[in-house]
């Protein structure tokens, strides 16, 4: 094996304060210890190991019935087979979105995004949102996290209750981000009065450096930098002797699929064709995007070409497989692994072709959708494998305050599946929600009589999915709204006037695939309308629920900078309302049915 040099490129090493509701959960705990209470105590405690794999298929793991044709039946995934042998392997587990930073929101939160409402990248977790590491902190648990990828910084607020939380980078991304930083600084600090020439530099030589970031962010190799890291905090905690949360998240999964050797040429040894998945999401070789959908992509990859890249996303997952296999035997070596709750799943999955795309953050469809989840806890849990039952990202925190004997937040979404670890059967009632707003810069014409008379407009789309059972039902709507004010020719119109709505069904257990024959409007089906009722009765404690967010700091002062500067159409997205996105409980078409 090549031996690759990295480095850990950013420390954030603070303790944060406790916030109000972290605060009232450790006086609660030192009540109930002063009356006589037989809850567990700190020490005695499990200690916590949570695995975020990023956009990792539930379908790659070798767990989960992957073999790739051309390695001789070799699994991608041996270290996470092994623990899924000895934990509980779940077979229906969602994420709670297509994308990173709203899925890790609902994790580490228990907040559905309909509660949580971090659905831009310009919005940071609610004060008001319960966080795992800060209500685990305020019962005495040593909390530490190494993340590697973009989504998962500080600014979104996900440092919230660490004692020490670090994101880690290969130097070619550290020196990149350390430029953007520089180059935003200086649009920053840009005096409006500038001339336009100067205003236009800045601008395009921060996002020229943001683009870098952001290419280099899909070719970083950071897994064993997060595995050192998390090895020397499992060393550090066990000399403690103090229950410990630790978190590590492992991005290599994530496009660009440039695995290291030997992983790069492993499950595809005797390919000779030109892919080599650099540049995944813009090589023409690939994919090509349609003019009338952007998001949507025209194959132009042979089928040979594409069990290659395949391959190469196969040799990601079994280099992550590989660092977690360090510190799975580390926690072993250090006498942690009996008494450690591990749990492992991922924050979205990837799209190749199956519906008109490539990558995540596009659509709700099961491929990227469905992620792996494993729990063991050797101490309390017998193995168990094929366990069904719907389960989201938010659901994890309540489970393990359960498994914790510890309450759960009244302002969570999430339901613990603690009995599913146990053998319980899943309840029929059991579901998941789903959702992904997406933001697309447009133009449209006020006055129908001159449309070549247009002002500028925001695309709003959200899609929404819910899962009960066998059923999946799927709501996508759209409209545009008007957030540049005096730019405009006149009053916008009502959102209705551009409001468009699908909601369909299907069974997605007799259809895995989703083929669009398979989907109906029909919801005379008693099924159907049962699932669509539950899914409605939903929206109004989700509602209650449901927090204004503030921008992230980075953004916040860049958008008002930007739109001091002349650049509306950037700032744009950041002006509208969080409040708009919310929309009312799905209801039945009221016409008659109709195909896709």
């Amino acid at each position: 094996m090549v031996c690759i040099a990295l480095l850990c490129s950013t420390r954030v090493s603070f303790r944060q304060p406790l916030s109000p509701l972290a605060c009232l959960a450790a006086v609660a705990a030192l009540l109930a210890s002063g009356c006589g209470s037989e809850a567990p105590t700190a020490k005695s405690r499990p200690n916590i190991l949570l695995i975020s794999l990023d956009s990792t298929r539930r379908d790659r793991l070798g767990c989960y019935g992957n073999r790739p044709p051309h390695a001789n039946g070799a699994s991608p995934s041996p270290h996470l087979d092994a623990l899924a042998a000895r934990g509980v392997k779940l077979e229906d587990a969602l994420s709670a979105s297509s994308w990173t930073l709203p899925s890790h929101i609902s994790l580490f939160t228990g907040q559905g995004l309909r509660a949580h409402a971090v659905e831009m990248d310009h919005l940071r977790m609610c004060a008001s949102s319960p966080v795992l590491a800060e209500l685990l902190a305020a019962q005495g648990y040593r909390t530490a996290g190494f993340a590697s990828g973009p989504y998962l910084d500080p600014l979104w607020g996900f440092a919230r209750g660490f004692d020490r939380y670090e994101i880690c980078y290969g130097p070619a991304l550290a020196a990149a981000a350390a430029a953007e930083r520089v180059a935003r600084d200086a649009v920053e600090r840009a005096d409006a009065k500038l001339p336009e020439a100067q205003r236009n530099a800045l601008v395009d030589a921060w996002r020229a450096a943001h683009r870098r970031v952001e290419t280099l962010s899909h070719q970083d190799v950071s897994s064993q930098i997060v595995t050192d890291q998390a090895l020397a905090e499992l060393r550090a905690a066990a000399r403690e002797k103090k229950p410990f949360l630790l978190f590590a998240h492992y991005f290599d999964a994530h496009y660009d699929y440039v695995p290291p050797p030997p992983f790069d040429t492993r499950f595809d040894p005797h390919y000779a064709g030109a892919i080599d998945g650099r540049e995944f999401y813009t090589n023409p070789a690939i994919s090509t995007p349609l003019r009338e959908d952007p998001g949507a992509r025209t194959r132009t990859l042979s089928d040979r070409d594409l069990e290659h890249v395949f391959a190469l996303y196969d040799g990601e997952v079994a280099w992550i497989d590989h660092e977690i296999g360090r510190l799975l035997a580390e926690l072993d070596a250090l006498g942690l692994a009996r008494d450690t709750l591990v749990v492992v799943t991922a924050d979205h999955g990837d799209e190749f072709f199956e519906h008109g795309g490539i990558g995540h953050r596009r659509t709700l469809y099961e491929e990227v959708l469905r992620v792996p989840l494993i729990v063991a806890w050797p101490a309390r849990l017998a193995p168990r494998d094929g366990v069904r039952g719907v389960v989201v990202s938010q659901d994890v925190l309540p489970t393990l305050l359960e498994l914790l004997d510890l309450p759960a937040p009244t302002n969570i979404t999430g339901a613990s599946f603690a009995t599913l670890l146990r053998g319980e059967p899943a309840q029929p009632s059991r579901a998941a929600a789903t959702r992904l707003v997406l933001l697309d810069s447009g133009a449209a014409a006020l006055d129908a009589s001159k449309p070549l008379e247009t002002v500028p407009a925001q695309i709003v789309r959200v899609t929404e999915a819910y899962h009960r059972g066998p059923l999946k039902l799927l709501r996508r709507r759209s409209w545009l709204e008007f957030p540049f004010g005096a730019n405009a020719q006149q009053p916008p119109p009502p959102r209705a006037q551009f409001e468009r709505e699908i909601l369909e069904w299907i069974d997605v257990a007799a259809h895995p695939d989703e083929p669009d024959a398979a989907w109906s409007t029909d919801f005379s089906d008693p099924a159907a309308r049962a699932a669509l009722d539950a899914w409605r009765a939903t929206y109004a404690a989700e509602a209650a629920l449901r927090c204004n967010p503030a921008q992230a700091d980075k953004d916040a002062g860049m958008s008002a900078q930007l739109g001091n500067l002349g650049y509306t159409e950037v700032a744009g997205a950041a002006s509208l309302d969080t409040g708009l996105f919310e929309i009312p409980p799905p209801s039945a078409p009221p016409s008659a049915p109709t195909s896709r």
